[in-house]
Order: structure tokens, then C-alpha cells, then sequence
């Protein structure tokens, strides 16, 4: 009795050891396991951005260049020096007035001669047109002759000729004298009214003697040798601008959202991509990495503490998902290739 207890508690044992064996090597696919629960952490609904990293700094936002035109005179000097803060409205240079007078006076000098000659064709038009209205008083004049002519056998005949109107004739000379001093004063009019618009543009070319600034910046350079551009002032309005490798160009599009932080310091900028370069920096050669620039709007005017040429640390948004349910760190459970977390819903 005892050895039949003995065997049947032998059997039992070794059954409950084979089905744990058997529980523990086979896969989760075979056996649908019991997790229980011990602790509960809520998982919260936050919005999620994808993000690529590149280095940028602070740009004026504008750049404006003046360039030596001869056309306007020769340059007189620069009324503003390097460094000094414009506003729109601000005279910088200007040039000298003396090539313009000289123009203007030859112009004058034109326009009076012209006028002199269109004078002289007035009085004879007004002397011709007296001495047509005279010629209308005047009776028609007709004279008549005749004359005696010898033939080749030596006969002698009367010629009868017509009588001519030396009245009419007259008339007729003044009105086509008349109508061509007519025209010649036409053309001398014409050539006034040239001369006194070409006149009009060299006052109007003395009002541009002086450039003015058209931005609120600061004078960052100055040639005294007139190289161009003369004079280039940048804005106070910054931008970011950096660069972009071959690789990192291909993800970024204009109009991208962008988080701008600084080194060692919590504040923090927004901004959009403005622009792409899509020619790199440099001429391309094989075998060499290309850079490709790009440039960051800012949401809001950065506050002044920044200056031109300040690094800072870019992060162009890629992707972004709202409303995405997350989950701390440590409650993902990683598989062979794959990582769960088991999320209760209000239905259970």
C-alpha cells in the first residue's frame, strides 16, 4: 500500500515538472500567458515632432548696396561713416551738381538760339502775310504785246501774245514763301521742346544728387576707392542662416517650423524656413562634399541681446504628430524585434 503511494506521488510530481518544462520553451505563439498588473501609470496625449539638428547663426535680414553711377555727376563724398546707425530717409552720399549745371547751361543755350531763329521766321511770316493782304487790294494787272516775226523766206508776221497776271503770280510766291517758313518754324519747335524736356530731366537729376537709405540698419561698409558697391548698410532685423549637407538638404522644405535655442541658456526662438539653396555653396567637384545654404525666418523680432554672426542651435521640424498617446520610457517592453506597451482603454 505504501509503495502504491509512493509511485502514484512520483507520477504526479513528475507530470507537474513536464508541463512546466513544457510552459517555459514553448513560444508565446503556442501559449497565450497571464500578465498580471501590479502598478498602473496613465498614459498622457501629446503632440510629437520629429526633429534634424544643423548649426546656424544670426544674419542681418537685409542688405542694402549702392553703386557708383556716373551718370549722375562726379561723386562729391560720403555724408555718413562705418558703423553709424541710418534710418530709411537717411542721406549717405552725394554728388556734385558741377557736370549737371554745365549740361543744363548748354541745354539753355540751345533753347535760346532756337527760339532766336523761331523769332526771326515769326517776323518774316507776319511781313509776308502784310504784304499778301496788300497784293489782295491790289487790281489784277494783265498786259498784252504782240510782236513782229521773221519767217525764213523773209515774211513778216504778227505775234499776238496773252496777256499775264503779274498779281496772281506774286500771291502765289508769298503763300508757298509763307507755308515753307511755316514748316522750318515747325521743326525749330520741336527741337525747343527736346531740349527743354532733356532740361526738365537735369533738375530732376539734381533732386537725385543724394541717395538716401531705405531700411533702419547700421553703415557696414564704406570704399573711398568707388569700387562697387560704394556703401552697404544692413538691417537691424535679423535672420538665421546656415548650412545644409547633401544628405540633410533633400528633407528640408521652405516653410518648415524651426526651434531655435542658444549655449547655455534656456531661451528659446521660433521660426520657418524661408529659403533652400538648391546650388550648393562652392562650385562642385567630385569627390568633395557640397554645402547648400538656408535661411530661418523669425515668428517674432529676436530682442537685441543677439549679435550678427551669433552661433546658435537649430532644429528644423520634419515630422510631427498630434494628440499621440505616450507612455514613460521604462513601460515599453522590448522583444526580439519589436517594442509593446499595453495600454487599458476606458471599454477595458
Amino acid at each position: 500500500m505504501k509503495l502504491k503511494w509512493k509511485l502514484l506521488i512520483a507520477a504526479v510530481i513528475t507530470l507537474f515538472i513536464a508541463l512546466n518544462i513544457t510552459l517555459i520553451f514553448t513560444s508565446e505563439k503556442e501559449i497565450n500567458r497571464v500578465n498580471y498588473i501590479s502598478k498602473w501609470t496613465v498614459a498622457n496625449e501629446q503632440d510629437l515632432i520629429e526633429t534634424l539638428p544643423v548649426a546656424g547663426m544670426f544674419m542681418p535680414k537685409e542688405e542694402q548696396f549702392f553703386y557708383h553711377d556716373q551718370d549722375k555727376g562726379s561723386f562729391q563724398g560720403f555724408l555718413v561713416e562705418k558703423g553709424q546707425a541710418v534710418e530709411p530717409g537717411t542721406a549717405v552720399l552725394e554728388y556734385s551738381p558741377q557736370n549737371i549745371n554745365e549740361t543744363k547751361s548748354a541745354f539753355q543755350m540751345e533753347i535760346d538760339r532756337l527760339n532766336q531763329e523761331v523769332a526771326s521766321l515769326d517776323q518774316h511770316i507776319s511781313q509776308m502775310e502784310q504784304l499778301l493782304a496788300t497784293s489782295n487790294t491790289m487790281p489784277a494787272s494783265s498786259t498784252g504785246t504782240s510782236q513782229q516775226l521773221q519767217t525764213p523766206n523773209d515774211d513778216s508776221i504778227i505775234v499776238q501774245v496773252e496777256p499775264f497776271d503779274s498779281t496772281a503770280y506774286i500771291q502765289q510766291s508769298i503763300a508757298r514763301d509763307i507755308e515753307n517758313k511755316e514748316l522750318d518754324k515747325s521743326k525749330l519747335e520741336s527741337e525747343v521742346e527736346k531740349y527743354e524736356e532733356m532740361l526738365t530731366a537735369a533738375d530732376s537729376s539734381m533732386i537725385e544728387l543724394t541717395a538716401e537709405s531705405m531700411i533702419s540698419g547700421t553703415v557696414k561698409e564704406l570704399k573711398h576707392t568707388l569700387e562697387n558697391p560704394i556703401l552697404t548698410i544692413i538691417s537691424n532685423e535679423q535672420k538665421i542662416e546656415g548650412e545644409l549637407t547633401e544628405d540633410e538638404v533633400q528633407q528640408i522644405l521652405p516653410g518648415m517650423k524651426v526651434l531655435i535655442t542658444y549655449e547655455n541658456s534656456n531661451k528659446q526662438l521660433e521660426g520657418t524656413i524661408d529659403t533652400v539653396s538648391v546650388y550648393p555653396e562652392e562650385t562642385p567637384e567630385i569627390g568633395k562634399e557640397n554645402s547648400y545654404l538656408y535661411t530661418v525666418q523669425l515668428t517674432e523680432p529676436e530682442d537685441g541681446t543677439s549679435v550678427f554672426g551669433q552661433h546658435v542651435n537649430v532644429k528644423i521640424v520634419t515630422n510631427e504628430v498630434q494628440g499621440a498617446k505616450t507612455v514613460p520610457v521604462k513601460t515599453i517592453k522590448h522583444t526580439d524585434k519589436k517594442q509593446v506597451s499595453y495600454i487599458l482603454g476606458a471599454g477595458g
